[in-house]
């Protein structure tokens, strides 16, 4: 039994004499392995190991963090496949983001979101407010300056979601009910467009809806949720209970969230307006302005 133990021990590295061994150089460095003692483990003995060399540790350390490199590209690009509209959503960066009166709030929120992602943990963000006012843009300029840093995103409309779990049921389908649960739970960030602008939601609908917050929250994932709710309808019984008929899903969402409500005006409207009346939309929005004053 010993003898088989000794044998081991020498693979591994493990002097089976009491004298110190001649020294070994590393191929690579041409240095000297670092040689100490240690206590046997059945005799109590000091016996000397050879250790690895700093290039072997080295070595180690590079082909490991290769591995979790590529590990993580597979994620984002995993992730990114099941997000919505993505040749949209990658084009919007804060760099061609148009400032705009009732932005700076929301866009301080995501920046500072940004920032210190990893502290955070599962603190997210709600910003609302009213339809075509930059909500989306500003959300996924944060979510592309998370991927360029290497985080894992998934960007989905409310409605794409429930569209792609309710088309699971299909065996034609291309997607698994659990491949699409799985990178919403566990992607870095979730970027929940369109959050709560479901008419209504079925039972199982809602129990989607709960898994992946319930999912998110206890792996300390945040989501980042856009609605068009106004600051009434935020504060409604009938938003609070639209999840759950005790309100519990709509106050965990909300103490996971800083909610920002982004004051920004209708830009597509605020376009369109501008090309029928001929003026620029600066102008126009101005005009506005003046005119609520």
């Amino acid at each position: 039994m010993q003898n088989q133990m000794n044998s081991i021990l020498r693979k591994a590295g493990m002097s089976d004499s009491l004298n110190k061994p001649m020294p070994v150089l590393c191929p690579v460095c041409q240095k000297e392995y670092p040689i100490i003692q240690i206590k046997h483990p059945i005799t109590g003995e000091d016996r000397w190991v050879i250790c690895a060399c700093q290039c072997d540790i080295d070595k180690l350390d590079r082909e490991k963090q290769e591995q979790e490199n590529y590990l993580k590209k597979k994620r984002i690009q995993h992730a990114l496949r099941l997000s919505s509209s993505l040749e949209d959503i990658r084009a919007m960066t804060f760099e061609n983001l148009k400032m705009r009166n009732g932005y700076q709030s929301s866009v301080d929120e995501v920046k500072d979101a940004v920032l210190h992602f990893d502290e955070r943990g599962k603190q997210g963000l709600f910003l609302f407010g009213e339809t075509g006012n930059g909500k989306s843009h500003i959300t996924a300029a944060g979510a592309n300056a998370l991927i360029e840093r290497g985080y894992s995103v998934v960007f989905m409309t409310e409605k794409d979601l429930l569209n792609r779990f309710n088309s699971t049921k299909n065996f034609n389908n291309k997607e698994s009910f659990f491949e699409i649960m799985d990178a919403c739970v566990t992607a870095d960030l979730l970027v929940w467009d369109d959050f709560m602008s479901s008419q209504k939601l079925s039972l199982e609908e809602k129990d989607w809806i709960f898994q992946i917050i319930n999912g998110r929250e206890r792996g300390n994932r945040p989501i980042w949720a856009t609605s068009n709710l106004t600051p009434q309808e935020f504060e409604s019984d009938e938003i609070v209970y639209k999840l759950d008929d005790k309100g519990r899903t709509w106050w965990r969402i909300i103490g996971n969230m800083n909610c920002i409500y982004n004051r920004a005006t209708n830009y597509r409207k605020a376009r369109a307006m501008a090309k029928v009346l001929g003026i620029s939309i600066d102008e126009y929005e101005r005009k506005q302005a003046d005119g609520s004053q």
